[in-house]
Parts: structure tokens; sequence; C-alpha cells
């Protein structure tokens, strides 16, 4: 308790409420202002189809930048430096690596969507066109779970970081930080959510560099600082009176870790649910282009990979040399509860840029929680739409009414997750414990949803009766082993690692070996055609279903043999990207017991800093460049340059898009590639 009294934030309350209230307004009306300019001078329509799915049209740049955005918990910025500054370089790899691979991997899932279900508006549409009502109904459950469980974690984060920094009320937090989001994303719809990714993840760019180059620049305010080498030079006194957890030798900078493996596999196994169950991410691949969902992917992934890798190269390290130092903010060095708190990174940018420094944090902390809370709540509205109000409810329901209820949907999803956070908040339960629970209770749906998009060999049967098994017995799992290895079952020791890898490790494999039990009565392959041409196992009254003649609706780019060979494409990289991340650096770092030279830290450091550029530049650079003749049409209308609305290309509020055919003959142009 004598820790918890010592500790005074850093920031006054103020600053918490002007950037939380401050910046929502100011988003609010930069995004609808966007959308206002859109629509009048590109001629954008303001239908249901547009608010939730952007018609299909995002290119891979604004992909790009919401797949970092969205990935962007408070987890990447706070957890990853926490998880550093605790476990050493393992936890710093295991954390970047592990999560980067996930956005990898549904990469693959995102380019077979697109190929094989180019007319779905969600996932879980083309859940219920394959396999049926009870699948459908399932699978929206656990697509829902994970929304809760995520906004949840969200704003858990998001307001304890700002709780701890400025004493503001974690309620009032939880409330505020939704407030702005869902007013952009009301009027703006799912590309105002593209839009604000775009700005948010500049932003958050922005700090990160301005945060690298305050530790490693000549010119830094801690003269101690400077150089990667001089950073180096306070890591090895560190290693002896602060030594990293699990590391040989208390050593920082060494992979050789045998708990930093256990915290791998709990990272690994438990963010599948975070990333494939989650309906947002498949809203992203069907927003996109065909072709821009694969680079979209990939460039998300490779721009995210260098945000906690940036912070943790830095700011951990800096914690670590620093906190028996003069130099650290808070007297008696680091305590457990600022570890615990999150309270590493804000104190550690504190050392360093003084209180511009915390507020810097704070300031990224809250571009990454509003853009992942918007991409959840546009998601959860379109499955509601699309999977439960038009197919069960209203079927011949009008574009009025469809808007009516995303909107309902939205802002009631809002509020609950704000209340659900508070709750949960009163319980003493985290924001990590919130994430590694995810992998518990819905990593059993990740080989289904995987499968069901990528194998022709998968029954309705199997995709009612794996994941639900798979559930309840990784909470069997993670409950006995709680109980068996720590004598009691509480908020404490159902998070300890072993807990959770069992409970994540059941529940991810038992849906496989399910599978492969049950791959003798699935001999017969599934037509895919019936998925592209929307043709439902059980119809529903209001199902269109097209003839391969119909492809106005597939998209400028739509070629099946060449998004064959993207897919394809897209599995030799993600298999070749996991092998390097997962197996060739970490374990070869493992295998030799390498501790980091001076020389080769520096080099090391450089590396992270040409990442972080190239990344910044291209979450930067390509949207705008993508969306040069937009932009161009955009000023040409604003100063009376471009023909009155009356000459646009619009239909009763609907986008006329011009298709390019690309090679097919007339009967030949949407037919699926298998």
């Amino acid at each position: 308790m004598e820790a918890v009294a010592v500790v005074k934030p850093p920031l006054s309350q103020g600053v918490a409420y002007g950037i939380v209230l401050g910046f929502g307004i100011v988003f609010a009306l930069s995004m609808n202002a966007i959308t206002w300019i859109s629509r009048k001078y590109l001629h954008e329509s303001a239908d249901a189809n547009m608010q939730l799915t952007a018609r299909k049209s995002v290119k891979s740049g604004l992909v790009a930048s919401a797949v970092v955005s969205s990935w962007c918990y408070a987890a990447t910025i706070l957890n990853s430096v926490r998880l550093t500054y605790v476990f050493g370089f393992p936890g710093l790899w295991w954390f970047v690596s592990g999560a980067t691979v996930q956005i990898i991997l549904y990469a693959v899932i995102a380019i077979e969507l697109k190929r094989r279900a180019p007319r779905a508006n969600t996932i879980l549409e083309a859940l219920r066109i394959r396999f049926g009502t009870a699948a459908h109904i399932i699978f929206f459950v656990y697509g829902v779970s994970v929304q809760i469980l995520i906004t949840a974690a969200l704003l858990l984060g998001g307001s304890a970081a700002l709780n701890v920094t400025t004493g503001a009320n974690v309620i009032a937090m939880n409330y505020l930080i939704p407030l702005g989001v869902v007013a952009y994303t009301y009027l703006g719809g799912l590309k105002a959510t593209f839009l604000s990714d775009y700005i948010h993840t500049v932003i958050i760019f922005v700090i990160l560099l301005i945060t690298m180059f305050a530790v490693m620049s000549p010119a830094a305010s801690v003269p101690i600082l400077g150089s990667p080498g001089a950073l180096w030079d306070l890591l090895q006194p560190a290693a002896t009176a602060h030594p990293a957890y699990g590391t040989k030798g208390g050593e920082y900078l060494t992979m050789e870790s045998g708990q930093g493996l256990l915290l791998a596999g709990v990272i690994l196994v438990s963010g599948f649910g975070s990333v494939f169950v989650d309906p947002s991410y498949g809203q992203k691949a069907i927003a996109g282009e065909p072709f821009a969902v694969v680079r979209g992917y990939f460039y998300g992934g490779f721009a995210w990979f260098s945000i906690p890798l940036g912070l943790c190269a830095t700011m951990s390290f800096v914690a670590v040399g620093l906190q028996d130092t003069d130099y650290w903010p808070i007297q008696g060095g680091i305590t457990a509860y600022q570890i615990n708190n999150a309270l590493i990174l804000p104190l550690a940018a504190q050392a360093v840029m003084g209180t511009g420094g915390s507020v810097a944090v704070i300031l990224m902390v809250f571009m990454a929680v509003t853009s992942s809370f918007s991409a959840e709540i546009i998601a959860h509205a379109s499955i509601v739409t699309f999977d439960i109000y038009q197919p069960y409810i209203n079927p011949a329901a009008d574009d009025k009414k469809l808007k009516l209820v995303s909107h309902l949907a939205l802002t009631g999803f809002a509020i609950f997750s704000a209340s659900f956070a508070t709750a949960l908040n009163a319980s003493g339960v985290s924001m990590g414990w919130i994430l590694e629970f995810v992998g518990v209770v819905l990593g059993a749906a990740v080989i289904p949803i995987a499968l069901a998009i990528t194998s022709a060999h998968v029954s309705p049967l199997y995709m009612i009766i794996a994941a639900p098994a798979g559930t309840i017995c990784g909470l069997a799992a993670w409950l006995g082993t709680t109980k068996g290895m720590y004598g009691e079952i509480n908020v404490t020791t159902t998070f300890e690692n072993w807990s959770m890898f069992a409970g994540c490790t059941v529940s991810l494999g038992l849906p496989l070996l399910i599978w492969a039990c049950m791959w003798p009565f699935m001999r017969t392959p599934y037509d895919w055609d019936k998925l592209f041409l929307m043709q439902a196992l059980q119809p529903r009254a209001g199902d269109a279903v097209y003839t391969y003649g119909e492809d106005s609706d597939l998209g400028a780019d739509w070629n099946p043999q060449g998004l064959r060979q993207a897919s394809n494409w897209a599995k030799i990289v993600s298999v070749v990207l996991c092998l390097i991340f997962l197996i060739i650096i970490p374990f070869s770092l493992y295998g030799t017991g390498y501790v980091f030279s001076r020389n080769f830290f520096t080099g090391w450091t450089v590396v992270v800093f040409i990442w972080s550029w190239c990344a910044a530049l291209l979450i930067w650079c390509m949207p705008v460049w993508q969306s040069r003749m937009q932009l161009v049409g955009i000023v040409k209308g604003l100063f009376g340059a471009m023909p009155g609305r009356k000459k646009a290309s619009s239909v009763e509020g609907q986008d006329v898009v011009e298709i390019e055919h690309k090679g097919f003959e007339a009967g030949e142009k949407g037919k699926v590639e298998h």
C-alpha cells in the first residue's frame, strides 16, 4: 500500500480530459467534413453498402494503415515495453514477432475470402451461405464475444494508462473515449474509420520516431544517453542489479530464456483468437479492392512490427538503465506497482523528454485505442445488420432501415462496451488478462474459420461441434491447471503463464484434432462456385443468387487467375516469414546463447531505426499517392473546376463503377479458379 501512496501521476487530470475531449471532437468534426467532401465532390453514395463495406473499394495503403491501427491495442504501446523490461530481449522479440505473424497469416484468409466470396458483406455471411443457419449463429456468437472482450481490453488499457499518468477518473475515461469515435463512425461509416485509422497511425509514427531519436540522438537531454553504445553500457551493470526474469545470467541482451519460450507460447496461441475470430479483420478484407487485400495485410504487418520494436528497443532499455539514477522521475527506482500499471513507458519518456514525453505517450495510447475501437464498432454494426437483421428479421429491408439498424447497433455497442469495461475494472480484471482470456474461451473458433475459407473438406456438422467443444475443453484445462499448480482459482492465479498456456493450447488445438478425426467422412469436396454465386445451403427470403455473367459488384480489378496467383504468393510468403520470425532468428540466437556485444547492439539499433523509418514513410505516403486522383478531384471541386453534381455518374444514390474486364469471355468472368 505504501508503494501506491508515494506514486504521484506525472501529469494533471486536465491533460487527460483535454486529449480525450479535445482530440475526440476535432477528429469527429474532421472525419465528418472529409465524409461530406467525398460525397459532394467524389460523389460517394451514403447508402448502407457504402456505410458498412466502403463498396469494397479501399486501396492497399489504407488497408495497411487500418491493420496497423486495429492491432495497436494499448498492449502494443504499453505492455510490450513492460514485457521487455521484465524478460529482456526475449520479451521484445516474442511479443513483436508473435503478434506480427498472426497478421501475416490472416492475409491468406483475407485473399481467400476475397477470391471465393467476393459478394459477401461480412465473413459471417460467407459462413452462413456455405454451412447454414446453425453454424452461422454459433460463429456470430463467437464474433460478438471477441468484440466485447477486445473493446473491453481497449478501454481498460486506455483508461488505466490515463488514470496512472494523470489521475483521471477511470469510469469517466471509459465513457468519454468512445464519444468522438461514435460521432464520426455514425456519419462516415467504414470509410471514415479507414481515414481516421490513417491519421491516427500517422501521429503514432511521428511520436514513435521522436521518442527513438530522443534516446539515441547525440543531443539527447540525458547526458549518459545519446548513442546505442551508451545505452549498451548502462545495461551491463543492470543485469546484476536488476536481472531480467528467466534469462541466462540475468542478461537483457540474450535470447536464451526458458521463461521467454513459455511467454512465446502464450502470446502466439492467445493472439490468434484476437485476429482470426474478430469480424473487424474480415471487414477490412471485404472493404479492400481484390488485389489490395494481400498487399495491405503484408504492408500492415511490416509497419506494425516497427512500433513495438522501436519502443521496446529504446524505452524499455532506457528504463532498465536509468531506474537507479537521478534522471528517473520517481525516487526509489521502478516498483511492482509501476510495472503492473504500465507506468514504465510514460515514466521512461518523462525521464528522457520531460513532462512532454509523458504527454506524447498518452497521445499515442489515445490514438491507438480510439482507432481500434472505431474498427470494432463498425464491424459490429455490419454483422448485426447483414447477419441478423437482414437475413432473419427483415429480408425486404430498404436502405433506410439498414442504415438505421447499423446506427443503433454501433451506438448501443459503444455504450455497452463502456459499461462492461467499467464492471471489469471494478472486479480487478486487467487488459492483459482479457487479451489472454480471449485465446482460452474463443481460440477454438480459429481453426474452423480458417478451414471454412481455405478447405473444401469441411462439413456443417464439423462447424457446429468443433468450436464449442474446443471452448469447453479449453476452459476445463485453464481452470484445472490453475487449481492443480497454484492451489486456488482467482484473477491472479488464472493469469499465470502456465494456466493461460494450457487453456489457449487446448482451445486452439482440439478443433484441429476433431477435423482430423472427421476427415474420412468429409472426402466430397465443396463446390466453391456455390459460395461465389451465393447459393446458400439453407436459402432464406431475400438472399440474392447470382450468375457468372453478373460481375459489376466484384471490384474494378477482379481477375480469378490473378487472385489465385496472389493467394499462392500469400501462402508462400506467410510460411517463409513465419519461419524467419519464429524459428530461424530466435532459435539461432537461443541455441548459441549469444549475448549482444556493443557493436552488435549498435548494428541492431541501426536496423530498428531503418525499419521504423521505412514503415513510417510507407504509412505516410502510400495512401496519399494511391488517392492522388481523388485528391485532385476534390481540389478541382473546391475551386469550382469540377462539373456539377448533375453530371456525376450516380444513379439513385449508387456509385457507378466502370469495370475493366481482363481477358474473360462473357460466361466466365466470375468463375472461381480452384
